[in-house]
């Protein structure tokens, strides 16, 4: 893929995007869709910091006005990954240990939310939508050489199919809207060796985690379902500072591993 700014040809241009359960239905803007690959570009180490991204290499990249360009660029502002400043435009930006850890914990917080709606909720209904993808989890989880990336990808179903069924389209939307964390995760899993779920051992674990989950939310434990939720983000959280290098760098503070 051509670096912003440098664009040598175009890129595919994005294509609507809808994710819905029960009641709640989002569809992702032209601008988020360019911003979702475009983070995934620089975390992948495409645009090295301080690079400027041009908004005309970047409208041509994908085809598209500069209109949709703006939203993507103030989307990734807001996101950490690039600095817009007056008369110098935007320039891509080091991403800290401080915020990669941040990404974790407020999807940690915000899931936390959610499962405790799900759980004080008398209607559990919508949890009908995750049950089949907590299944194809643990059909991931008990095969010996599962694809990594398809484990990955099913626990990231379960915990939409979470966000979606709590019925609360604004922790929804700063989950999945406000976060890099999709990116994030997209960079870390095109690597040859992976952050986690290697071992059997580690895929078992996720699945009975979840599967807990959802038997505590079906009791209407809202405590214990925020618990454990926030504990299967922690874990993932430390896996993934230590997989970048990062538990140990300059800008750590270890009070934000302590917080979930």
């Amino acid at each position: 893929r051509p670096a912003a700014g440098k664009a040598t040809g175009k890129a595919t241009r994005p294509a609507a995007a809808t994710t819905s359960a029960s009641s709640t239905t989002t569809t992702a803007t032209t601008g988020e869709q360019i911003a979702k690959q475009l983070g995934q570009a620089i975390l992948e180490g495409q645009h090295p910091v301080g690079e400027r991204v041009g908004e005309q290499a970047v409208a041509e990249m994908f085809a598209v006005s500069r209109g949709p360009v703006r939203d993507a660029l103030r989307i990734l502002e807001r996101q950490g990954l690039i600095e817009i400043q007056a008369r110098r435009g935007a320039r891509v930006r080091h991403l800290s240990h401080n915020e990669v850890a941040d990404i974790f914990n407020v999807r940690g917080v915000l899931l936390g939310l959610a499962v405790r709606y799900l759980s004080r909720n008398p209607d559990k209904s919508g949890l009908a939508e995750v049950d089949p993808r907590l299944a194809q989890l643990r059909k991931l989880a008990g095969q010996k050489k599962p694809s990594l990336l398809d484990f990955a990808q099913a626990t990231g179903r379960v915990a939409m199919g979470l966000l979606a069924a709590c019925r609360s389209p604004k922790v929804l939307q700063t989950t999945y809207r406000d976060l890099p964390h999709d990116a994030l995760w997209r960079m870390l899993w095109v690597k040859p060796a992976p952050p986690d779920y290697e071992s059997s051992a580690r895929r078992t674990a996720t699945y009975e985690d979840y599967a807990q989950l959802l038997e505590t939310i079906r009791a209407s434990d809202a405590d214990g379902a925020e618990v454990l939720m926030r504990k299967i983000m922690s874990n993932t959280r430390d896996e993934v500072l230590h997989y970048l290098g990062l538990l140990d760098a300059d800008d750590a503070e270890a009070f934000r591993r302590q917080v979930l």
